[in-house]
């Protein structure tokens, strides 16, 4: 099963995947390692060799998992406070815009809000991976554009010129950065060290069910499952800009809700 599958299913279908599929796999593990158990010497195995191998590798499962976990979410967090930035600055450099009060402030006002509602509309959704959005590009191009046909004439028309200016710059740099962070993602070497990790707890966990109790059964299964669930919440959190706990437009729908209430 290919991470780029996966990355498309609803959060709660990976929820039930991850640990139903470890069951599964686990359930044919036990009855092969059951049926090869004399020829292979399984039938004579150390309870205390298994329980500690089990031990070490979900306490090293949990570690990693749980360290990986904090980074995403750190990440995740950086991409909502940068996108918040950006947002405030568009509607920053409407409210400059205004207080200048030129003809050509007046159409790249037009043009910023165009940009934003652009931004919502069509490129959006594709920041998840696809390309930039030309549409989006052709707004910004035009803004900038915009910014440098201002040509201040009062002493106030020049101090703010340097403040819109300014504010142009950042919305661009923030703009680059939201694009490069949506092509961000752990490196397949992780999913791949992962995929491995885990078959070693199911194969660890299917050894312990060659002598199998009631007691046994479940707790191995409750592992398996927190295990796999923490596997799923790092694969979720890592794709800010799908599934449902997915970046939201929402900071920019403000500023448009803001710049309208200018006009």
């Amino acid at each position: 099963m290919s991470v780029a599958f996966l990355e498309n299913l609803p959060n709660w279908v990976l929820f039930i995947i991850f640990p139903a599929g470890s069951w599964l796999v686990l359930g044919f593990l036990t009855l092969l390692f059951r049926a090869a158990a004399k020829p292979l010497g399984f039938d004579d195995i150390d309870s205390d060799i298994l329980d500690t191998a089990t031990q070490n590798v979900m306490s090293g499962a949990y570690v990693v998992l749980g360290f990986v976990l904090v980074l995403v979410m750190a990440t995740a967090n950086d991409i909502d406070s940068n996108i918040s930035k950006e947002a405030s600055q568009i509607e920053s450099l409407d409210r400059l815009l205004v207080m200048e009060g030129s003809p050509a402030a007046q159409i790249a006002r037009q043009t910023l809000l165009a940009y934003t509602k652009s931004i919502v509309s069509d490129e959006w959704k594709g920041l998840s991976g696809g390309p930039r959005n030309q549409k989006t590009r052709v707004y910004a191009d035009k803004l900038f554009a915009n910014l440098r046909a201002i040509e201040p004439i009062s002493i106030r028309q020049v101090a703010l010129f340097m403040d819109v200016i300014k504010t142009g710059d950042d919305i661009a740099q923030y703009r680059n950065l939201r694009m490069m962070n949506s092509q961000s993602r752990l490196p397949s070497l992780f999913w791949q060290l992962s995929y491995l990790t885990l078959l070693g707890v199911i194969i660890i966990s299917a050894l312990r069910l060659l002598r199998p109790s009631s007691i046994r059964i479940f707790a191995l299964a409750v592992q398996l499952a927190m295990i796999s669930w923490l596997f799923a919440t790092v694969m979720i959190l890592d794709l800010p800009y799908l599934g449902q706990v997915k970046t939201s437009p929402e900071a920019f729908e403000k500023a448009i809700e803001l710049i309208l209430a200018r006009h």
